[in-house]
């Protein structure tokens, strides 16, 4: 069911794009065309308009056609009056039927497979022979209107051409577009699936872990109503496990609620400049005695006679998750040390323990929520594996690394590196 969701997510994304993308060159190539063909057809009207301002204004009759128009005059019984001058296109010129509404309008004709623009105005002045004959034409061969063809197939077959080459075009890109929008879609639906199996694997592991300590209180609670004579002395075990059970469960609900509030960005640094040798030596204070108690040592190195510029609350809580870590791992007998520098203009922590170890494979995942490299549950040393998922966080927040490498001495280093020196 996820990946049929997921597969409609990805199949949206991918037609958004690739229908943005098509329309964006569909109107850029409409614009491109209009306005060729716009200015093809105003280069062509121009010609006209010069032309047949210079016909209709002349004093003489006009010759023969040039290369790019042909003048034909009428007179006002619509005779066109200088036939002899048209050549071969006098039979064409002849079935051009044009009246008064047309007057001082450019328009088309369409003559077989050719394609005329014409223009067609009223004489404004009179004419004489072209030949020389200066008296005045008779009213009846006096030219009364003027048409001014433009043969004008070779121009649209060029802009015939230009489209269709934006049609190729468009089809070519429209592939190229397909291509890449199925390439993006998937791009960006990564850190969507990748977010939906952390959240997938976040929910079934908090209702795993939330399930234990709530299945233990119900039973612990269902033998007490069994035995409701029994005093709080004879029932102290069945309580004790059952405040145990609800302090765990409230750490985990804590700790779910601090990353749910990370990972939506609801959490914000408060950096203030930080005393790090004294900051540091009230933390450990209260773990010396622990540690003792439990027969391990604990070594610090504590290098740092400067301020630093953190979060306190944050890193105080950084180095006490992994302090317990360190711990939680660390055998009786043996040592845990902590060592803290200024390298590179970066604050440097190492909390280094000498236990079991983590294996290079599970270097990596030992910081994904409620991960455990040891399998067994043991609540002593399994915890509910947020603690480094938040370690890395607040890390991460202060823009700095954190890597876990092997103890030469057996067990493990976490190297903290916080760019925060002032």
């Amino acid at each position: 069911m996820d990946k049929i969701v997921n597969r409609k997510q990805q199949i949206r994304l991918f037609l958004l794009e690739f229908f943005s993308f098509l329309i964006i060159f569909t109107v850029l190539g409409t614009i491109i065309f209009l306005f060729y063909q716009r200015n093809t057809y105003n280069s062509i009207d121009s010609t006209l308009t010069q032309r047949t301002q210079m016909a209709a204004n002349s004093t003489n009759m006009m010759g023969p056609p040039d290369f790019q128009t042909i003048t034909v005059y009428y007179n006002s019984k619509g005779k066109i009056l200088n036939s002899q001058y048209l050549n071969n296109m006098a039979s064409t010129v002849s079935k051009i039927k044009v009246n008064k509404n047309q007057l001082n309008r450019i328009f088309n004709i369409k003559s077989g497979d050719t394609t005329l623009r014409c223009a067609y105005v009223k004489v404004l002045s009179k004419m004489t022979m072209k030949r020389g004959d200066d008296k005045l034409l008779k009213a009846s061969k006096q030219p009364k209107y003027v048409l001014v063809i433009k043969n004008v197939t070779p121009e649209l077959q060029g802009v015939n051409r230009f489209k269709d080459l934006l049609l190729a075009s468009l089809i070519i890109f429209g592939l190229i577009v397909f291509i890449i929008s199925y390439i993006i879609s998937r791009y960006n639906m990564k850190p969507v699936l990748k977010a939906w199996k952390q959240q997938e694997e976040f929910v079934d592991s908090a209702a795993h872990e939330i399930r234990t300590p709530l299945t233990i209180i119900q039973n612990k609670l269902e033998g007490l109503m069994t035995k409701p004579n029994d005093t709080i002395k004879d029932q102290i075990g069945a309580i004790i496990m059952s405040l145990s059970e609800i302090r765990r469960l409230n750490g985990l609900t804590s700790d779910m609620l601090t990353l749910a509030r990370a990972n939506s960005n609801v959490i914000t640094l408060e950096k203030a400049p930080v005393n790090f040798s004294e900051f540091m030596n009230e933390i450990l204070e209260p773990y010396t005695d622990l540690i003792e108690s439990e027969d391990k040592k604990l070594v610090t190195s504590i290098n740092v006679d400067k301020p630093v510029l953190v979060d306190a609350k944050r890193l105080h809580q950084l180095i006490v998750i992994l302090l317990d870590n360190a711990i939680k791992y660390t055998p009786t007998g043996a040592t845990i040390t902590v060592n803290s520098s200024i390298e590179n203009r970066n604050l440097k922590i190492q909390i280094c323990d000498t236990g079991i170890g983590i294996s290079d494979k599970n270097k990596k995942s030992v910081f994904k929520r409620f991960y455990r490299e040891e399998k067994s549950g043991n609540k002593q040393t399994g915890g509910n594996g947020l603690g480094l998922s938040i370690a890395e966080w607040i890390v991460r927040a202060h823009n700095g690394h954190i890597k876990i490498t092997d103890n030469p001495g057996g067990g493990s280093i976490f190297t903290v590196l916080l760019p925060v020196a002032k």
